[in-house]
């Protein structure tokens, strides 16, 4: 029985950790600071074309691109919380894709060219959890 109840307890504690990420506030700082730029990189391209985007969806458009609700959503994901894979490839893949994005036009970004770009693949696939 006791032995049944520390195994529980053993899966109970690594199933929490899994769920809550690793704790660094460093990299929570310093990816907060690269969300906000990538933020504010769409928010700069969605004004450009904000004419042309449906009344119906100016209200979810804009409360995604606003800072605070896109900093709140990155801070659910598992690049925020070190999770999905190692915690090292997770950072260095991050800033690789936050670099090639500040580079890219807003057409480049509505042509989907981030889609080219390996460590913005591998990122994708890190939040998506695959």
């Amino acid at each position: 029985m006791i032995i049944f109840l520390v195994s529980l307890n053993f899966v109970f504690a690594v199933s929490c950790k899994k769920d809550k990420g690793i704790f660094n506030l460093e990299w929570q700082n310093e990816s907060l600071s690269l969300t906000a730029e990538i933020c504010a990189k769409y928010r700069e391209c969605a004004d450009k074309e904000w004419m042309s985007i449906p009344e119906n969806l100016k209200k979810f458009t804009e409360g995604r691109l606003e800072e605070s609700q896109c900093q709140k959503r990155f801070r659910e994901s598992n690049a925020y919380k070190l999770i999905g894979a190692d915690p090292l490839t997770i950072q260095t893949t991050y800033k690789e894709c936050h670099s090639h994005l500040l580079k890219f036009s807003c057409k480049d970004l509505q042509e989907g060219k981030m889609e080219t770009i390996p460590s913005c693949v591998s990122f994708q696939k890190i939040q998506s959890g695959n």
